[in-house]
């Protein structure tokens, strides 16, 4: 069959199903097969309503569920409410722990006159650790005061304005303090260390370290008052062939965490200068 013929034969078939339509329409039998093509539309249409139903119904909750899910977001409400109030009462608790340590403190030690001080800040160089208080000469802070916690030694006030004070604490590494241990009463110097640690120096070989002992201020020099608390011996450094021993010490005070201190206004420190002076020739 040649293609002519092929389209010659398709138009013929759609002509006679149109005039077959036709007939069907003025009959009026069209509408049952009219409807026997359109059941099965149908029910898929049913079917796609159905199921956008179910889809629409789960991003639009049911009125029950919209109230669970606002009263589940009051409940976070109040548990961020009440996790902010738990960590105040913990700040809270912390201060009064540390205003119980400092008040005990002055207890312990009447014969002194303490002036409390709150830390505003800390000197930014790796090398260096001073300290900046909000208290200064307008409050009678002077050169030279010791500054100390319920805990033990800080360090002492190295620079003074009128409204703040610089304080080098013991753990720099200019700084010096001769000291005492507690139980032998054997001499030396604590010297502060460029990490930041403590470490007991010119300590006779004949003196048995232990560790844990406790070092104390010695009082000598007349830098800081006797008995303020330094730090405890943590590791000994000890050579057969030296004449003297080193400890490394941990810290009484917690530097990483100070708040507030107190500062002794009423000691004095003893200038010994004069009796170092070379004495002039006769």
């Amino acid at each position: 069959m040649s293609k002519f013929q092929a389209r010659s034969l398709l138009v013929v078939i759609l002509v006679v199903a149109s005039l077959g339509l036709i007939g069907l329409s003025v009959t009026g039998t069209l509408g049952p097969v009219k409807n026997l093509l359109l059941a099965p539309l149908s029910i898929m249409q049913r079917g796609v309503a159905s199921a956008w139903g179910s889809l629409s119904g789960v991003f639009h909750a049911h009125p029950a569920e919209d109230q669970l899910l606002k009263r589940n977001a009051e409940l976070e409400a109040q548990v961020t409410a009440l996790e902010a109030q738990v960590a105040q009462l913990q700040e809270n608790q912390a201060d009064f722990k540390v205003l119980s340590e400092l008040l005990s403190f002055e207890r312990d030690r009447p014969e002194n006159q303490y002036l409390p001080a709150n830390l505003l800040g800390r000197d930014p160089s790796p090398y260096l650790s001073y300290l900046i208080l909000d208290r200064g000469s307008d409050d009678g802070v002077r050169k030279d005061m010791p500054v100390v916690t319920g805990n033990g030694l800080v360090g002492k006030v190295v620079e003074v304005t009128s409204s703040a004070c610089k304080v080098l604490p013991i753990i720099d590494a200019a700084s010096s303090v001769n000291a005492r241990l507690l139980k032998t009463r054997e001499e030396g110097v604590v010297a502060g260390q460029l990490a930041g640690g403590l470490q007991l120096q010119y300590i006779s070989q004949q003196v048995t370290l232990e560790l844990g002992e406790t070092v104390v201020t010695s009082g000598l020099g007349g830098l800081y008052p006797p008995d303020l608390i330094i730090g405890t011996v943590n590791a000994v450094q000890k050579q057969n062939y030296e004449v003297l021993q080193n400890a490394d010490l941990t810290p009484a005070v917690d530097f990483n965490r100070l708040e507030i201190v107190l500062i002794i206004t009423n000691f004095k420190p003893i200038d010994f200068s004069p009796f170092f002076q070379p004495t002039p020739a006769p």
